[in-house]
């Protein structure tokens, strides 16, 4: 079966964790399409996605695909026939939608046309719709899409279905077998986005004068350690707790340090919470206060599966610091790194992953300038894994020349660069 995979808003980031995950679980697939937003993959594996989705944070939804179109009129028909087929089986109210997705810039008129013509089929299948039955609509908004928290919220995956229409408009690096058309999907799995949000704003502590890490990106850099199930995940610098609270949901033991006291005590009001919001059974885990010097007195040479974690940002700018600042910062940070990375040799298994941010900086140009001392910490005995195979990387989707992936925000300054090292 084919399925498109909704990417997030770093899709190079999206794409690595999704790499990492099916690998982990030795799912086998073939890549049909990708570009910046979506990734279409035919996998012969059954997959249970809705719960698979709430354990990756860098995938919007998920849909499969019914079938691929030469036209939109045969599409359509589909479509009714599909929803006729769920008024028959299902009693009560249905809700039904669509979204428009274009795999390249197309015509305003044309993109108007198709959308008025998808509008009118829709709204003449709910006045077709059996007197016993009733159908309520969700339409797109002004970018054509259902955004996932109204999928979410109205429960349209199981209370009717949000279809997809995907117009293939222009010849595509990767196209399907069939070519040009329109490909019919209907949505089987969508993010969470309101749980996610609770994750992040109302646990009882937070800090947002360190810049909190959100739990999505916390939960893309836990599957990027590619640990199985169970395995013990480290975080000497846990802050607050989001990377501890995300490897807890998904099933790791987790240790979590830091030298500062006070977000020791935040870190586990945060868990304790944590353990009463999704009622974990037998969460597994130990946080204790202490700087990376001393870490190796309380946990064994050899023991932790990874180290997922993110030390400081450094200063938070309002606006671009100079060159000469940026170089200062970063002269700061390279004995702390080089110091962090020896002690953590010594605790990591061999061929242990130590997934980390470090900053970057975005200048105006909106180029980055990032950290000059990552060949040092590579001497002290790891290598730098690609979180992308080449398969993954086209002209839409890029890593840097270092094998490292930029996390940002659009008006951001300092950045997340973050790697993926490999205990030798």
């Amino acid at each position: 079966m084919k399925y498109i995979f909704h990417l997030g808003r770093i899709p190079a980031l999206s794409l690595a964790e999704i790499q990492a995950v099916f690998e982990k679980m030795k799912i086998d697939y073939t890549v049909d399409l990708i570009d910046s937003r979506f990734l279409i993959l035919d996998i012969e594996d059954k997959i249970d996605f809705e719960e698979l989705l709430p354990q990756v944070g860098g995938v919007i939804k998920i849909a499969k695909i019914i079938d691929n179109y030469k036209n939109l009129d045969d599409a359509l028909e589909k479509t009714a026939f599909i929803i006729e087929d769920l008024n028959q089986k299902k009693s009560g109210k249905k809700i039904i939608g669509y979204s428009i997705y274009f795999t390249l810039n197309t015509d305003k008129n044309k993109v108007f046309e198709i959308s008025e013509n998808i509008k009118k089929k829709f709204i003449e299948i709910k006045k077709l719709c059996p007197k016993n039955s009733s159908i309520r609509i969700i339409f797109p908004d002004k970018n054509l899409e259902i955004k996932s928290v109204s999928v979410f919220k109205n429960k349209m995956i199981k209370k009717g279905g949000e279809f997809n229409f995907m117009f293939l408009n222009a010849p595509h690096p990767n196209p399907l077998p069939q070519g040009e058309g329109v490909i019919l999907s209907k949505t089987i799995a969508v993010q969470d986005i309101e749980s996610y949000s609770q994750r992040d704003y109302n646990r009882p502590k937070k800090d947002v004068k360190i810049g909190m890490m959100p739990p999505k990106l916390a939960q893309i850099m836990i599957n990027l350690a590619q640990v199985r199930k169970g395995a013990t995940i480290l975080d000497p610098f846990c802050g607050i707790g989001t990377i501890l609270q995300e490897a807890l949901l998904n099933d790791y033991r987790v240790v979590g340090s830091d030298a500062n006291g006070e977000q020791i005590v935040s870190s586990k009001e945060n868990l304790k919470w944590l353990e009463t919001k999704y009622v974990l059974e037998y969460p597994d885990y130990k946080i204790f206060q202490a700087d990376t010097k001393s870490i190796t007195k309380k946990i064994k040479q050899n023991s932790i599966d990874a180290i997922v974690t993110e030390s400081t940002l450094g200063p938070v700018y309002k606006k671009v610091p100079s060159k000469i600042e940026i170089r200062h910062n970063y002269n700061l940070f390279i004995k702390m790194y080089t110091s962090f990375f020896q002690i953590a040799k010594s605790i990591l298994r061999k061929k242990g992953r130590l997934v980390i941010t470090i900053p970057a900086y975005k200048m105006k140009d909106g180029k980055f300038i990032t950290a000059p001392f990552i060949d040092r910490l590579e001497k002290i005995g790891y290598s730098i894994v690609s979180p992308l195979s080449k398969e993954f990387l086209t002209e839409d989707i890029e890593i840097t020349d270092r094998n490292s992936i930029i996390y940002y925000r659009q008006n951001q300054i300092v950045a997340r660069e973050v790697f993926v090292f490999e205990n030798k």
